[in-house]
């Protein structure tokens, strides 16, 4: 009886690993869209505008959230209400990401440049986010606490709206080396948020992304 047990044990187990997976990744996907409708909102408030010309910007997580005060040409103190997002998404850690279902997510804003940088410890912005730039660009990336374990697939959005996605299996637990244009298409840095995402094509980190099917 034990042996028959331990059979139809061993069995099951793929299932319920694969069938876990897949909510985690369905939540994973549910959670960029809340973030990119968040993003919206939050530039249409006009609440966050660094050098005061009255175009609102995009928001770290923390700020979108309400988490943390949106930066503003004051310096004041004003923060996003109502907002879209849990308070959790503010609980930034200190490589600038959060873990929600068995996925690890990570927003960046642009600098001066048009790099990249990720939101500080707790869910602030970067001094060094450019005001300008933040009008146009924003981008996410979610990938699992364990490739294999909690999630197959990498998934990134940006402004543009739309989401993709990479099965490569190089993006894993806390502080992956994932950079801001690592799903954008090649012929620029991949610390740079400026392009069009890779769609069945290898993107700036050498992995095919591709867009996600509704």
């Amino acid at each position: 009886m034990l042996a028959i047990i331990a059979i139809i044990a061993t069995m099951a187990l793929p299932i319920f690993l694969s069938s876990k997976i897949s909510a985690n990744e369905e939540a994973a996907i549910a959670t960029l869209r809340l973030i990119g409708q968040a993003q919206v909102q939050f530039a249409e408030s006009d609440i966050a505008d660094g050098d005061g010309n009255g175009a609102g910007e995009y928001g770290t997580l923390g700020e979108l959230s309400g988490s943390v005060a949106v930066r503003a040409a004051n310096g004041g103190t004003q923060f996003f209400k109502p907002h879209v997002l849990s308070p959790v998404f503010g609980i930034i850690s200190p490589l600038g990401e959060f873990m929600r279902h068995g996925y690890y997510f990570r927003l960046y804003l642009p600098d001066g440049s048009g790099d990249g940088l990720r939101e500080l410890p707790g869910g602030g912005a970067d001094a060094a986010v450019d005001p300008s730039r933040a009008e146009s660009i924003w981008c996410v990336y979610a990938w699992p606490a364990k490739s294999g374990g909690t999630g197959r697939r990498t998934f990134f959005t940006n402004q543009s709206g739309d989401f993709y996605f990479t099965d490569a299996d190089m993006y894993s637990g806390a502080g992956a080396p994932i950079l801001p244009g690592a799903a954008l298409e090649a012929g620029s840095p991949a610390t740079s948020m400026q392009g069009q995402p890779a769609n069945n094509v290898a993107g700036r980190d050498g992995n095919v992304w591709r867009a996600l099917s509704d």
